[in-house]
């Protein structure tokens, strides 16, 4: 359904990529600053829960 027809030369069949090799890889490394710049939030956010969450129950049971 629907598949493209193929090109009859190589040429016209060549695609060219939006970005360069070196933007490409510079947006790679931001990705991965910012993935670990989120990995470290999430893992602040789940253990300030954890904590929080522990000094609310010893608080209500002692009270």
């Amino acid at each position: 359904m629907n598949d493209p027809t193929p090109a009859s030369d190589d040429t016209s069949t060549a695609q060219t990529l939006p970005y360069t090799e070196a933007e490409i890889e510079t947006m790679a490394t931001e990705d991965a600053s910012a993935g670990r710049f989120l990995t470290k939030m999430l893992v602040f956010t789940f253990c300030y829960t954890i904590i929080v969450g522990g000094y609310v129950i010893y608080w209500s049971l002692n009270s």
